[in-house]
């Protein structure tokens, strides 16, 4: 079992004798679970550390305002919003659920607080976390260049994602898509049927299926520079 979490980006650089002795203070919860098990939802308490130890699993994004739903597949071994846990809005921003059967690790956040932060090296794993989250959406969205509708669109997945790879799909109108991006409806249709003819995306009613989101961006990078 501790060579299993010496994997986990949290515990990575402590030796096996030392997450022993973490380990005899924290209780793990391990958790199996059946395709279409929710994880949590979007709105609950961020009130624990999970794991995603085995198993695919997507999340979903409703915008409160009700205009979208955005979902996207999360890869195995990641930790759901750890930073989260702390700060003013301490609740999950989205509903994780399993496309198949998986497992999950959970660790309590008093735990995480008295026992796991106490250790130097979880501390500045969990800081990493934190930090790597932050620039990582500065890169991709403060940073991206947003000159045309083709770019705002790739934008706009890059704004809701968790993750730039993969798959991402977005139930969303084209109305409702145009007045985000402060664009008209025309030049929306034309730019998202251009990107469909290209294979980056696919357009079924009421839906847009992006492919893959870090190739979108990375042409996008390509073509500005």
């Amino acid at each position: 079992m501790f060579e299993r979490l010496l994997q986990l980006p949290l515990f990575q650089g402590l030796s096996t004798a030392e997450i022993s002795d973490v380990m005899s203070h924290v209780r793990l919860d391990f958790t199996n679970h059946h395709q279409g098990d929710e994880i949590v939802f979007q709105g609950d308490s961020c009130r624990c550390l999970i794991y995603i130890i085995s198993g695919e699993v997507t999340s979903e994004y409703r915008d409160i305002q009700g205009r979208f739903i955005y979902t996207e597949e999360l890869p195995q071994t990641k930790i759901l919003e750890p930073y989260n846990m702390f700060g003013m809005h301490q609740k999950y921003s989205r509903t994780y659920t399993f496309a198949t059967d998986g497992c999950t690790l959970t660790i309590d956040k008093s735990v995480v607080v008295k026992h796991l932060l106490n250790n130097d090296i979880i501390k500045i794993n969990f800081l990493n976390m934190a930090c790597n989250r932050y620039q990582q959406t500065q890169q991709l969205t403060c940073l991206f260049p947003e000159d045309n509708v083709r770019q705002k669109i790739v934008k706009f997945f890059l704004s809701y994602a968790t993750i730039a790879k993969g798959k991402k799909e977005a139930k969303i109108k084209m109305r409702v898509l145009a007045d985000i991006l402060h664009e008209t409806r025309l030049n929306v249709s034309i730019t998202l049927n251009k990107l469909e003819t290209e294979g980056l995306l696919s357009l079924q009613r009421g839906m847009i299926i992006l492919k893959d989101l870090q190739e979108c961006y990375r042409l996008e990078v390509k073509i500005n520079n």
